[in-house]
């Protein structure tokens, strides 16, 4: 076997897990960019992920927490699903609970997302088009409120 095939992933986790939650997130939009003409249950797949990367970088890069440490951080929620994961930012962000923060509906959806994310990869299984929608709608609103929390959103400022 390549020697370089089995050190690959432990390279790309301790890079990941290096990386801010600004740096996640452009790697996370490249992605999403390219999934748009995604079939719905892998589309969902994405998106589902990109929330769990996104939420996993901001608990390892959580204000007040050495950079220093987040390789060993990231070891420790690397198994953290994304419903744990956007509860823990939360929390450590000090916002309200995921249904008043992102709407009752939308983080059910989302919980459901993450679910049906989870059925899709580990039982290599579709789920019907008419649930894609809905699924994929909630979880994106949940991604765009962590940007939110986070304050990743890059607004361009007026000039003065």
């Amino acid at each position: 076997m390549h020697p370089d095939l089995l050190e690959h992933p432990e390279e790309l986790q301790r890079a990941y897990a290096a990386a801010t939650p600004a740096a996640r997130l452009r790697v996370i939009r490249q992605r999403l960019a390219g999934a748009h003409g995604e079939p719905g249950s892998t589309r969902l797949v994405t998106v589902v992920s990109a929330v769990e990367a996104l939420a996993r970088s901001l608990v390892v890069h959580a204000p007040g927490r050495p950079a220093s440490t987040a390789e060993m951080r990231h070891r420790q929620f690397r198994a953290t699903g994304p419903v744990e994961l956007v509860q823990e930012v939360l929390r450590l962000h000090g916002a309200r609970g995921p249904a008043q923060r992102f709407g009752e509906e939308d983080w059910d959806l989302f919980c459901l997302a993450a679910r049906y994310r989870d059925l899709i990869v580990h039982e290599c299984t579709s789920i019907s088009p008419d649930r894609h929608p809905w699924l994929i709608a909630a979880t994106e609103a949940v991604l765009r409120g962590l940007i939110e929390i986070a304050g990743l959103e890059s607004k361009p400022k007026p000039v003065r």
